[in-house]
């Protein structure tokens, strides 16, 4: 079973599984690198963060979508977190991450 991926939820269906925070970006030697980290009510849970496609219409807030599925089979019934990491090698000098379908806006943190 597939849980709902962002694009779905986006549009106003099911809500996106997982709840998500502590979320930090910052650019190490050229690289846009993001984490945080999400709970989910059971093991069979995975998830990741992809560029969304397209992006909005600030140049400088890079959109990514969280991405969630669910194992087919019987999970335990316990509280998972995942540690969830995006990293993009860029020219681009961002100002701003948001995850999508949260909305959760996050300053990059600049070197020095």
């Amino acid at each position: 079973m597939e849980a709902s991926d962002a694009a779905t939820s986006a549009e106003g269906r099911e809500p996106v599984p997982g709840k998500c925070k502590d979320w930090k970006a910052a650019y190490v030697k050229g690289t846009l690198m993001v984490r945080g980290w999400c709970t989910f009510p059971s093991s069979g849970w995975s998830m990741e963060l992809r560029r969304a496609e397209p992006q909005g219409i600030n140049p400088k807030d890079l959109l990514l979508q969280r991405v969630v599925a669910l194992q087919e089979g019987i999970q335990a019934d316990v509280l998972k977190a995942i540690e969830v990491e995006y990293d993009e090698k860029t020219d681009v000098e961002y100002d701003t991450v948001t995850i999508l379908p949260d909305g959760t806006t996050i300053e990059i943190q600049r070197p020095g």
